[in-house]
């Protein structure tokens, strides 16, 4: 199955992305970086981030791309529940409009959608932290369009980063204003104020302390802080505020504390020493924890996004040496070494060359790709196609690299198979014409020569048994053409029943015995004296017998010996038939059985036939739940082909 995953552009995008949100560039642009990577993962030009205006219970436009001022103020006036961004963001679920044209749901809009040049659209909600709608990203086309699923994903997390982008500006404002606030009232410490003096006895606590920690001010004035918060005598907590005690210098950490009533949250603690001993200040921080952590999360979904896809991730500085998380390749390596080489993992007879293309890409700071094999954990090399490229600065200037590798070896191997299907086929095919050829001229001269007025009746006789037995020649050609294209199709239909092997191999013999009686052959039968009976077709095992012997007689030179052997076992029956003739050659065994393939063991073909015969033995065999196989000293030392059945005891 083919998975619908984002193409190695669209990481490129992101990562660039991702480099751009971390410049210190107001949120304006930011957000029209989003949109501008949103364009780019659509083929479109139109996107807008629309917020709420809560004052008025309506969506407005916050950014914006490819829309004219018109259509901005058109949708800055779009109520909560109408439209593909209020539907969205009232019930804060994806919505998608295919056609505009013929979308019921939307008619009202249909005259202004056309107006405008706005085919399709969808809205993806964002949310807060706190999975509250924030706003909504929308995305239109200028014709009918169904996004992809690799398109919605890769929406959700621009969606996802313009929610972390929008609340953490929101919370860094707040925190910005509160620190211009604190800066100016206590130096700069948090809003929570708690003064202590040289014994840690809270001396005084603003209202925003008396707030946080949930319990009226009188229950805490004069107790001692570790009475009031033991949990931090042995932390780190304790052990900062007790060094800046001693050392009378000030601290700063966070905490995570779970007030009275039960509630966690983050702090940003602060101590100050004072004459009367400390000022701690508090702040809570937890939105802003949150939204780091959706950060992080973020991240994490990338990472693990990218594990997904098949091929091997990477990532490298401006002089290509590794960097980032390099997982992937170490996993399929095995390389766990310290600093990562993975030229050391290329085959040593591509080190050389793939190392110069490597530096010549670097240098050169253009797309690169490259062929080469990899030795995989397992010690196998297998071949890999290498891409990469560079991603720029703002002046032009490449500081990193990402790629990918994907292993093509199936695909090697896929092309090299069907090359050497086809290089059969095509030697089949020069087969067929020539044992086809011959029978036919025969034929053919044989035919006019009968309609000769000087042919006499005697002359006629033998022409017509020319023709007769070039017929018969060509009608088993044909059944052997026959013969395989059922067993290719899955055709055979077997009439099975209880048979005897010894029998089957006499009715054999007797149909090779012409051929062998022509050249000679002396043939010896080894059949058992007890009955050898398996669950088969009659015809078919015939056929198979009698294709192993004219098999051995045809590759048998004359005067030699052939011998067919029956050997009844525990639950299977031998057969094996032995030949001295030419033999096989290591390299043809393994395909003999193959169809289309026609083994080299002879430089003559007087024996003709078209080099079906044993793959019809292999698949009737296999077909009769038994096995088939060959083997072979070499050339000129005889051949055993050996096959087994099921034997039916009963």
């Amino acid at each position: 199955m083919v998975m619908d995953v984002p193409h190695l552009d669209d990481w490129k995008i992101l990562h660039q992305l991702s480099v751009h949100l971390l410049n210190s560039e107001h949120t304006t642009r930011k957000l029209e970086r989003v949109l501008e990577a949103i364009n780019h993962f659509h083929g479109t030009t139109k996107a807008l981030i629309s917020l709420l205006d809560s004052s008025r219970a309506r969506l407005f436009v916050r950014a914006s791309t490819g829309l004219s001022a018109t259509v901005v103020e058109d949708l800055s006036q779009i109520e909560l529940g109408q439209g593909c961004c209020g539907m969205a963001f009232a019930q804060g679920r994806r919505v998608v409009v295919a056609d505009f044209d013929t979308d019921s749901l939307f008619e009202k809009f249909r005259d202004w959608t056309q107006q405008h040049g706005i085919g399709a659209g969808y809205s993806t909600p964002m949310f807060t932290t706190a999975g509250d709608v924030l706003g909504v990203l929308t995305v239109y086309f200028d014709a009918p369009h169904i996004p992809a699923q690799h398109e919605v994903e890769l929406t959700e997390i621009c969606a996802g980063t313009v929610a972390a982008i929008l609340e953490r500006d929101s919370i860094e404002d707040q925190l910005r204003r509160e620190r211009d606030r604190r800066d100016q009232v206590l130096r700069g410490m948090a809003e929570g104020l708690c003064v202590v003096d040289h014994d840690f006895r809270v001396l005084e606590m603003n209202a925003t302390a008396v707030h946080i920690n949930r319990r009226p001010v009188e229950d805490m004035i004069g107790k001692s802080h570790w009475e009031l918060w033991p949990d931090t005598v042995d932390s780190p907590v304790g052990r900062e505020y007790r060094r800046a005690m001693r050392e009378r210098v000030p601290v700063q950490l966070e905490n995570m504390w779970t007030d009275p009533e039960g509630r966690t949250g983050w702090f940003e603690l602060s101590a100050q020493p004072i004459d009367e001993g400390l000022a701690l200040y508090f702040r809570d921080i937890t939105q802003r924890k949150l939204a780091q952590q959706e950060i992080e999360e973020s991240a994490q979904r990338y990472r693990m996004l990218s594990e997904t896809v098949s091929d091997l991730v990477w990532r490298a500085d401006a002089n290509g040496k590794p960097i980032g998380d390099t997982t992937s390749w170490r996993r399929y390596t095995d390389d766990w070494s310290d600093e990562l080489r993975w030229i050391n993992s290329v085959h040593p007879e591509d080190c050389a060359r793939v190392q110069a293309a490597w530096k010549r890409y670097l240098a050169e700071g253009m797309p690169a790709i490259d062929s080469y094999r990899v030795r995989r954990m397992d010690g196998q090399y297998r071949h890999f196609e290498s891409r990469a490229v560079p991603l720029r600065d703002q002046n032009g200037h490449v500081f990193e690299w990402i790629g990918t590798c994907t292993d093509t070896t199936d695909k090697i191997m896929q092309a090299e198979e069907m090359r050497l299907a086809n290089e059969r086929k095509d030697r089949f095919l020069a087969v067929l014409s020539h044992e086809l050829r011959n029978p036919l001229a025969a034929t053919s001269m044989a035919a006019r020569l009968i309609e000769s007025p000087a042919t006499t009746s005697a002359r006629a006789v033998q022409l017509g048994e020319v023709i007769q037995r070039q017929v018969g020649h060509m009608s088993r050609l044909v059944e052997d053409l026959v013969d395989m294209s059922r067993v290719t199709m899955g055709l055979v239909l077997l009439n099975k029943q209880m048979v005897d092997i010894g029998r089957i191999a006499h009715e054999a013999v007797e149909q090779i015995r012409p051929m062998m009686v022509a050249k000679r052959h002396a043939l010896t039968l080894d059949l058992p004296l007890i009955p050898c009976q398996t669950f088969g077709d009659k015809t078919r095992l015939v056929q198979v017998l009698s294709n192993l012997l004219s098999n051995a007689a045809r590759y048998t030179p004359g005067d030699g010996n052939i011998s067919l052997r029956v050997v009844p076992e525990h639950d299977k029956i031998l057969v094996e038939v032995t030949d001295n003739g030419i033999g096989i050659p290591s390299d043809a065994i393994g395909s003999i059985f193959d169809f289309y393939t026609q083994a080299e063991r002879s430089t003559d073909r007087k024996g003709g036939g078209l080099g079906l015969g044993l793959a019809l033995v292999k698949s009737l065999v296999e077909a009769h739940g038994g096995t088939v196989r060959v083997s072979s000293d070499g050339d000129g030392m005889g051949s055993i082909f050996s096959l087994t059945l099921p034997r039916s005891l009963s």
